[in-house]
């Protein structure tokens, strides 16, 4: 089964598109046939919105279509397309691949309206990073739908963690938690988490300490007791559910009925639904530091299984093979070549009937009589 994955390359603290590739090289030392793509319009940059997006393609914006005509190009060589972060694909293109498609998001449900739910549904598969969303994509019509957790990368967390260290190591940071501090919902909670524990690691978009350097991170993490891990509304959906018990870190984590569906709640994890109840276990396990420990090293034990990035990509394929069986590699590059030639062609029908309309809204009415005259 060979697979283009398709990738959002954004301005961050590192290159994404070295981090990806990177990633992918490391599947493919797994025995993975799997190739980068990036669906960025230039790179690196913001995500199109539903709208533009929309708009671009109805409009046969030249930037889209080349972005479409060299993945479609990409595509001869593939039996798999997966959209790795659900963008910048229109559903009236997908539907016209060859290939098996499949799509992944993880900004259900904050960003659904304008990401997910307008193309979700051209896709052969939808694997989803929230396990709290997977009934809203049933709730769309869409049937072919699963879970597919985020899990945790290699330069996560730190390889030479031993369980005897999680056991018997000292970890003289009682509370961390990176995230960000701005919206004002959110900062009045963590407000009063920090009130709590005034001691704690914090870091972040909106923290006075500010952001922590990338090459700090896994090692505050080791020195850690306790992971908080917060969400904007449902969840669990961020890296660091997979990241906190990976580096030995006991996480105390919301949304606790989905959270249960990840990791054995109160064997691996412990769960909250309200934040003074994250104060008081809180409190709890660092007054009980054996049960902290015990805890801990059971989500590493089950992070380090279940969740590392081969299990991950594996789960994928799986759900792949479930679905589809690879076909002739002749046929894929024949639909391919057809695909690219139908392109060309709808984009020029786009374009023209988008200059038609723009010359329509800027003459009078008598010029727009005139101009119908003259359209075929």
């Amino acid at each position: 089964m060979r697979i283009l994955l398709g990738y959002y390359y954004y301005p961050f603290d590192f290159d994404v598109r070295q981090r990806v590739e990177t990633w992918l090289a490391r599947l493919r030392s797994h025995g993975y046939a799997v190739d980068g793509f990036c669906l960025t319009l230039n790179p690196p940059g913001p995500r199109l919105h539903w709208p533009e997006l929309d708009m671009r393609w109805r409009t046969g914006d030249a930037e889209l279509y080349a972005l479409y005509t060299d993945l479609v190009t990409r595509l001869q060589d593939y039996d798999v397309f997966l959209n790795w972060n659900g963008i910048n694909t229109h559903p009236e293109f997908v539907r016209q691949l060859p290939t098996f498609n499949v799509y992944t998001c993880n900004d259900d449900p904050e960003s659904s309206e304008d990401l997910s739910h307008p193309v979700a549904w051209a896709y052969d598969l939808c694997m989803i990073g929230n396990v709290a969303a997977v009934d809203l994509y049933r709730a769309w019509g869409i049937e072919q739908v699963e879970f597919w957790p985020l899990g945790f990368f290699e330069e996560d967390y730190d390889h030479a963690l031993t369980r005897e260290a999680i056991l018997t190591g000292d970890r003289p940071v009682d509370i961390t938690l990176l995230c960000e501090r701005e919206s004002g919902w959110r900062r009045e909670r963590l407000d009063q988490l920090v009130a709590a524990f005034p001691n704690g690691a914090y870091y972040g978009k909106g923290w006075p300490n500010g952001f922590l350097p990338e090459e700090e991170r896994i090692p505050l993490y080791c020195r850690t007791k306790i992971g908080i891990n917060l969400h904007n509304s449902t969840g669990p959906i961020n890296y660091r559910t997979y990241m906190l018990p990976a580096n030995g870190v006991m996480q105390i984590c919301d949304n606790k009925s989905h959270l249960g569906q990840i990791f054995a709640l109160d064997k691996e994890v412990v769960g909250f639904d309200t934040l003074e109840e994250a104060i008081e276990k809180c409190r709890y396990y660092l007054a009980h530091d054996a049960e902290r420990r015990e805890i801990a090293v059971a989500g590493w034990e089950r992070a380090l299984r279940d969740y590392n990035e081969t299990q991950i990509f594996q789960r994928l394929v799986s759900a792949i093979a479930q679905r589809f069986t690879p076909t002739a590699q002749a046929r894929t590059q024949e639909a391919c070549m057809a695909l690219n030639h139908w392109l060309r062609n709808r984009q020029a029908r786009c374009r023209m009937k988008h200059s038609t309309v723009t010359l329509l809204r800027k003459v009078g009415s008598s010029g727009k009589r005139f101009i119908r005259r003259l359209l075929p």
